[in-house]
């Protein structure tokens, strides 16, 4: 067959000796046909490389079979775990998942949102509650299920799935309150388009407030987007040349918490005698790091496996419930604070 040329349900049925009809019925209705003209049809298909029109297909169907998710970045494995768990439960049901990266910008999650519902998406799964007005309209007009991740608040445009960044982070923080820090300093993520370092920041200095704690301007800092391992050994150093140095710091993202943790060991800093570190995301390695971190546990597969649950129950009771499912959290109490 010339190379370039596509594959038509005609070549499958010149190349197997049997009819279109015939052909048709074994894809479409393989009960209505021998098992061994079934087989035939697939191994002549396998051959000769054909892929059926699914955009034909869903035009009678009124389904795509396909389901588009956006994630902001793919550099943690957090996001990679979240689209992982998603992807499984899907591809259980012979759902294909589109997967589209923001980078954190609310442009670029309009447009990955629109090209999804372009292709007939039967499902939108996008991460978080910061949307452009455009991509909040798109997704409002939308109607399949929409599912935001990563964090719960009340004004969910349908389903959500995530844990309250709040709540884990005013956990976090009363916890080094109890431990007797006094001076904490506090690292966040980007701020721009991101519900939840927003969520994360207002907790920690609600906290600190409620304790009585005063926050100075400087113990508040923030890592570029996207956050690295790099930007935290840079970031921690500064902090502890200080005249008055923090006693802990609470990284807000984990990769940059783990920067810091190598540099203070490759220095000679001790963790936790010089200075506590406290992260929030809970990667593999920070529980087997020469000292052992104390995080939050972002239970990020579990939300992608529920977010597309939800989307499959939706999907099979034809429901517009909304729905909330709060997957929780929990501080990994270890050697680092």
């Amino acid at each position: 067959m010339t190379r370039g040329r596509k594959v038509t349900l005609k070549d499958v049925s010149k190349a197997s000796g049997l009819s279109l009809i015939t052909v048709s019925r074994a894809l479409r209705r393989p009960e209505t046909v021998q098992e061994e003209t079934r087989r035939k049809v697939l191994k002549t298909i396998d051959d000769i490389g054909y892929v059926p029109n699914l955009m034909a297909r869903s035009l009678v169907s009124n389904r795509s079979n396909m389901i588009g998710v956006v994630v902001p970045i793919l550099t943690s494995s957090l996001f990679a775990d979240f689209a992982q768990g998603a992807e499984t439960v899907l591809k259980n049901a012979n759902l294909q998942m589109l997967l589209g990266v923001s980078q954190r910008s609310k442009e670029q999650e309009a447009e990955a949102v629109r090209t999804f519902i372009a292709r007939q998406a039967d499902a939108i799964i996008v991460t978080g509650f910061t949307h452009s007005d455009a991509c909040r309209k798109l997704l409002q007009a939308f109607d399949g299920p929409v599912v935001e991740t990563w964090n719960l608040r009340p004004e969910a445009l349908d389903i959500s799935v995530g844990y309250s960044n709040h709540d884990a982070s005013a956990a976090m923080t009363r916890y080094l309150i109890e431990k007797g820090y006094r001076n904490i300093a506090t690292v966040g993520g980007a701020f721009e388009n991101n519900d939840q370092a927003t969520d994360r920041q207002a907790a920690f200095l609600q906290t600190m407030r409620e304790a009585g704690r005063s926050v100075p301007p400087e113990n508040i800092l923030a890592v570029p987007n996207p956050t690295t391992l790099e930007s935290g050994g840079p970031l921690i150093l500064s902090l502890l040349d200080r005249p008055n140095p923090p006693d802990a710091v609470f990284f807000q993202a984990e990769l940059p918490a783990q920067g810091a943790m190598m540099a203070c060991l490759s220095r000679g800093i001790r963790v936790p005698e010089d200075v506590a570190i406290a992260g929030f995301g809970d990667l593999s390695i920070s529980g087997l790091m020469p000292v052992p971190m104390t995080t939050v546990k972002v239970r990020a597969k579990e939300i992608g496996q529920r977010s597309a649950e939800l989307v499959l129950q939706r999907l099979n009771d034809g429901g517009g419930e909304a729905t909330v499912e709060d997957v929780g959290f929990e501080l990994m109490i270890r050697q680092s604070a």
